[in-house]
């Protein structure tokens, strides 16, 4: 064969052999494209497992913390991850128990954070107005939700509103309907995983059902059960009010401090960390955008009290229990009273809101460090009003202001109240 032959053989293989080559790799693409499977569906992490979509049926007789699945009535909706961010959210109640740990309630959303309030998550989404929240540890929980009417503290015992009871027995991961129709208000807050107060409300089976505590006549105000049988409540007949005292679950009430005054008591708010402890706010009359009030403290079960605070106005009159012109303590905060907290005997934080104050009202703090023997009211104001605060200690603190109209916003003390940090603003509340 010649050399001629030889090439043209060779080039023959050749193209041959590159012809194979092309074809294997357009058949290694082709199995690796055409009838691709579809891409498994990923767990949405804000979605509780079992309750994608889903909404609360449970009503207040047969729900219970974390039943077995064959039992469960359907829990509360979750969160999705693809609606807006949290922070979007109006945010109206607030509940840290670290310093790094708390929760944000608003319009149908509970949020969680874990840096102090600066991200948010959201863990619950479903109907009414999430108003206060009530936890034991950093696991257990409950959320009172609003689902009509007005707030839920109006100062009355026979003015509740039927509002949904939230439980949480895992920091939040999970919301479940425990009662449809509470008859409670926001100042709920439990003492046990079964045992909770709201005003004259008791609950022992962990907020599924509540039975009335009996009060005093002429009461002003919801009364404050420490435990189910000890129970403070403030009473008005004229010309006096009467702080009383119950020991036997309200089946009998007696006066511990009785005072005359020149305004009537028109409201009450009463808080205690302990048996023999009380701190007493006093509400009065109402005129020009000003709310005369007075706030009390004792140490012994009653039989001593000191007046912490007195706020005379011109719109509200006198101080209760004082006369036009009687200063028998420090003025407090703003020209009516906001939210009471009492952290201890000796610690108590009280807001005051201005409403003529800056375009959007103002909000102050005052407080104690030593049971009410001295009393600082902070200087900073707060554009803004109706005011919700948390505090652990004497020390630190978180508050929201809003408006009617503005952006909610969060800030953060570590001083007492003395300087307010802005941490996170959120939305506008909704029209």
């Amino acid at each position: 064969m010649n050399r001629t032959k030889i090439s043209w053989l060779l080039t023959i293989l050749a193209v041959i052999l590159l012809a194979l080559t092309v074809g294997c790799e357009h058949q290694q693409a082709s199995a690796g494209t055409s009838g691709k499977p579809a891409a498994a569906p990923t767990a949405d992490p804000s979605v509780n497992e079992g309750d994608q979509g889903s909404e609360a049926a449970s009503n207040s007789n047969d729900a219970t913390p974390n039943p077995p699945a064959s039992t469960t009535p359907e829990p509360s909706k979750a969160a999705s991850a693809s609606e807006s961010n949290a922070t979007e959210t109006a945010v109206t109640s607030i509940k840290f128990i670290s310093p790094t740990e708390g929760w944000a309630g608003g319009d149908g959303v509970v949020l969680h954070t874990k840096d102090g309030g600066v991200q948010w998550e959201k863990q619950y989404q479903g109907p009414g107005q999430i108003e206060a929240f009530s936890f034991i540890d950093n696991s257990k929980g409950w959320a009172f939700v609003r689902t009509g009417g007005a707030s839920g503290d109006s100062g009355s015992t026979n003015s509740k509103v039927q509002g949904r009871l939230l439980q949480t027995t895992n920091g939040g991961a999970l919301w479940s309907v425990v009662s449809q129709s509470a008859p409670i208000s926001k100042s709920i807050r439990f003492i046990s995983d079964q045992e909770g107060f709201s005003g004259n409300q008791y609950t022992s089976d962990g907020g599924k059902t509540w039975t009335a505590l009996s009060v005093p006549a002429n009461i002003k105000g919801e009364p404050f059960f420490i435990s189910k049988s000890q129970g403070w409540a403030v009473t008005m007949k004229e010309p006096n009010y009467q702080v009383q005292l119950t020991k036997d679950g309200g089946k009998t009430w007696k006066p511990v401090w009785t005072h005359s005054t020149v305004s009537q008591v028109t409201n009450a708010v009463i808080r205690s960390t302990e048996t023999s402890d009380a701190w007493v706010l006093l509400i009065g009359e109402t005129g020009m955008n000003q709310t005369s009030y007075t706030l009390l403290h004792s140490k012994d079960e009653g039989k001593n009290w000191k007046t912490v605070v007195a706020n005379s106005t011109a719109g509200g009159g006198p101080a209760p229990g004082y006369k036009i012109g009687e200063q028998p303590g420090p003025k407090g905060p703003g020209t009516k009273p906001g939210q009471l907290n009492a952290v201890s005997s000796d610690v108590a934080f009280l807001i005051g809101e201005c409403a003529p104050c800056g375009d959007n009202g103002a909000v102050t703090v005052g407080s104690t460090q030593d049971g009410g023997i001295s009393w600082v009211n902070g200087s900073q104001q707060l554009p803004g009003l109706n005011a919700n605060a948390s505090f652990l200690d004497g020390k630190n603190g978180w508050i929201m202001v809003g408006s009617y109209n503005q952006p909610s916003k969060l800030y953060q003390t570590v001083d007492s109240g003395k300087k307010w940090t802005q941490v996170q603003t959120f939305g506008k509340p909704s029209s």
